[in-house]
């Protein structure tokens, strides 16, 4: 029986052709001929009667149990692109272990997580006003089609390690989820320059090849270690169900291609993952089970942008861009409710913050900037907001989006944290009313005419810095409210940096977004 390899790094470099590849891939979770299926019960408390694990259908594509051995780097066939052809949208999965999976890649130790009846850190999400609940583990092992799952310190331990940009693969991945009919049997194949592409590496600068794909090959791990546990109850027609503890994702294998020069040296070229849905998809993305009342099959839409976008952000903005994640779902199931400003900090803060911001004058002041640079990030970012007239008024609001003073109402912060808002996607990429059918009649249009290119701003350094100090803005400043970073920003003025057009447009929207009318928004940021 072939021996069981560790595909979380690269094989040695040995016996390779410059076309070759390396391969290492997962013990194969199908039992041999002859062994009984593994039914280990779910590690939660009093989890129900789970359902037996369907075997996969013999027309399913399938990944051989091998040792390392060299294939031709065209063996392996990808799934479609996401985004052929020019389209900037998709269907992706919805269903609350995905949303919830989110949650736990970006706000991490923010959640509430406790231990479960055997001690295991467990996070939980009630359905149904606790009629049925969606339980979440964490766990190190990568390759165990059964692994174990991790309590106390061992566990926060590798929550600290998720990475917010694993969010956008965890994304992609509800996305490729969507292309296949039976996903929780049938594989989907990504390679690195796929996943460039949907992220925007490909125009990163400041990464060369090795450190994109050692980033690629971490945050498409991160995913693969949450397991799930869902007891859902009876909604109308629809039976309850119970599907036990699994992996939210399996990476089934990972491939390795190298490349070789003239004097025998050989690199890392690229990386191809092999990945399945968990048992999860059985039940909340199957169209089939869906007609028969026995299974759901919920869709929203991912867009290009919303993914660049919390790539781009995530470091220097990282409430900006969990509250963007966050609403991809929100918005979709609750569109014509607002949501209050409390709410909305704690996905983007935690409430750890918002409690210490309530201790004193200036720690309220500086927390209601941050949360006011957060909004302004958004706007700039094409997310449209509304503020709630009665509970929002302009004096509460953002410099420059509603409030005209830079000083704010005695009292105000305990009325902020009260008022309520909208934040929604742009209209033209998102219609939360979406329906199966509808997602299905989106796919088949053909894409229209590519948009005529805009003219060029013309921004120059020289440019960028005068109209800078014009605003009266520090460096920082005009990081803030770009989502750049403050070196960037310095690199870009002295011509250490050519401009991008994913720069160039950041800071042509928030120069045209603070015309002199509206120059006073300076005070929206809070020197230290």
């Amino acid at each position: 029986m072939p021996r069981k390899r560790n595909s979380s790094s690269p094989p040695p470099e040995a016996s390779l052709s410059p076309e070759s590849v390396q391969m290492e891939l997962s013990t194969d979770p199908r039992p041999a001929d002859g062994e009984p299926p593994c039914e280990d019960p779910p590690s939660v408390d009093e989890p129900g009667n789970a359902l037996p694990v369907e075997p996969p259908s013999v027309n399913a594509p399938s990944v051989e149990v091998v040792d390392r051995f060299d294939v031709s780097s065209d063996a392996l066939q990808t799934s479609p692109d996401l985004f052929p052809n020019g389209k900037t949208t998709t269907r992706m999965a919805s269903a609350l272990p995905i949303w919830e999976a989110s949650n736990i890649l970006t706000q991490r130790k923010d959640l509430p997580w406790g231990a479960d009846s055997k001690g295991k850190l467990r996070y939980a999400r009630n359905v149904e006003n606790g009629e049925g609940a969606v339980h979440f583990w964490v766990t190190e092992q990568i390759e165990d089609e059964s692994p174990a799952t991790l309590a106390g310190a061992a566990a926060l331990a590798v929550i600290d390690t998720f990475d917010i940009r694993a969010a956008c693969m965890h994304l992609i991945y509800a996305a490729h989820a969507t292309q296949i009919d039976r996903p929780w049997e049938q594989e989907f194949v990504i390679s690195d320059r796929q996943i460039e592409e949907y992220l925007g590496l490909k125009k990163r600068t400041d990464k060369n090849k090795q450190q994109k794909l050692a980033l690629i090959q971490e945050i498409a791990k991160q995913p693969c270690k949450i397991t799930t546990f869902v007891s859902w109850p009876t909604q109308s027609r629809m039976k309850g169900f119970t599907i036990e503890e699994g992996r939210l994702w399996h990476l089934l294998g990972t491939r390795y291609h190298y490349q070789q020069d003239l004097f025998g040296n050989k690199e890392l070229s690229g990386v191809t993952f092999i990945v399945r849905a968990g048992l999860w998809a059985r039940y909340f993305l199957n169209e089939e089970g869906r007609r028969n009342k026995n299974a759901l099959c919920e869709y929203s839409t991912l867009s290009k942008s919303s993914l660049r976008d919390v790539m781009s952000v995530w470091q220097h903005r990282e409430g900006a861009a969990r509250l963007m994640v966050w609403l991809l779902f929100k918005t979709r199931l609750e569109r014509q409710e607002p949501m209050s400003v409390m709410m909305l900090m704690d996905v983007a803060f935690g409430t750890e913050r918002i409690e210490q911001a309530k201790q004193d004058s200036q720690s309220r002041k500086r927390f209601a900037n941050l949360w006011d640079e957060t909004l302004h990030l958004l706007q700039v970012r094409d997310w449209c907001i509304h503020f709630d007239p009665e509970t929002y008024p302009p004096e509460l609001q953002p410099l420059g989006l509603g409030r005209s003073r830079p000083s704010r109402p005695r009292g105000f912060f305990d009325r902020l944290l009260q008022a309520q808002l909208w934040i929604t996607p742009l209209e033209d990429w998102h219609d939360s009313s979406m329906t199966v059918d509808d997602t299905d009649e989106l796919a088949s249009v053909e894409p229209g005419p590519e948009p005529e290119p805009e003219p060029e701003t013309g921004l120059t350094g020289g440019q960028i810095k005068a109209m800078r100090l014009g605003y009266g803005w520090s460096q920082r400043k005009l990081a803030a409210l770009t989502g750049l970073s403050q070196g960037l920003i310095s690199q870009l003025e002295t011509g250490g940096r050519s401009l991008t057009p994913d720069n160039r447009e950041a800071l042509s929207r928030i120069f045209e977004l603070n015309d002199p009318t509206t120059a006073h928004i300076e005070d929206v940021l809070h020197e230290d």
